[in-house]
């Protein structure tokens, strides 16, 4: 499990592009066929929701601005009911990737080295 100091836990992005690169069983899931949005993305706003701690409300507002679309609050509740045995074994398997990845391969590091003639 990753420490809490450890930042890949609050890096958003590669939180979502780590779901993109898992294999979730859709097809098992007893679940609606929703009307409007996909499933993945419907997941991936619920996964939003659960890693920054945020209430629907502001869950509705923070997907608008990372995927670019308006899912209403309510209908985020309704999915949210629906995933919820399958939400615990989808946010441990990205837990368990972003585990696995090497720590140098979670951010940039921008620190430059240099000798102590100033050459770098």
């Amino acid at each position: 499990m990753l420490k809490r100091w450890d930042t890949r836990s609050y890096d958003i992005g590669l939180i979502l592009a780590v779901f993109d690169s898992i294999y979730v069983n859709i097809e098992s899931m007893n679940i609606p066929k929703p009307r409007k949005y996909d499933i993945k993305t419907i997941i991936k706003a619920l996964i939003i929701k659960e890693f920054e701690k945020q209430s629907l409300r502001a869950a509705e507002v923070r997907v608008k601005q990372l995927l670019g679309i308006r899912i209403d609050h309510t209908v985020l509740h309704f999915w949210e009911e629906k995933l919820a045995p399958y939400m615990e074994e989808i946010i441990n398997k990205i837990l368990k990737e972003l585990h696995e990845l090497e720590y140098s391969e979670s951010f940039i590091d921008s620190t430059i080295f240099t000798n102590k003639k100033g050459k770098g």
